[in-house]
């Protein structure tokens, strides 16, 4: 028995560990939540940087007559195509 209080005592004794258990829970739920919020917003984060690099690098690429090396349009259309196919590529991987 909870300290002589008989089954009223020992039934709030029992009451107050179970909310504490609860409360505990409960914390613990809302700190996964938050990490959670947090790895969402750095994942898209890091897909953004990497569509933007790779957009860049395309554009870049085409700009300076790569594609026209290999029979592709090169200068500002080159750098358009190459602007695109890093932008997808960013999408697919």
């Amino acid at each position: 028995m909870a300290r002589g209080l008989g089954l009223i005592g020992t039934g709030l004794k029992t009451k107050e560990q179970a909310f504490r258990g609860l409360t505990k829970a409960a914390e613990e739920e809302s700190r996964n939540e938050a990490l959670q919020e947090q790895i969402d917003a750095q994942m898209k984060a890091a897909e953004t940087n990497q569509a933007a690099t790779l957009t860049a690098i395309g554009g870049a690429a085409g700009a300076a007559g790569m594609g026209a090396k290999l029979g592709v349009a090169g200068g500002p259309v080159g750098m358009a195509i190459g602007a695109a196919a890093g932008f997808l590529l960013s999408k697919l991987f």
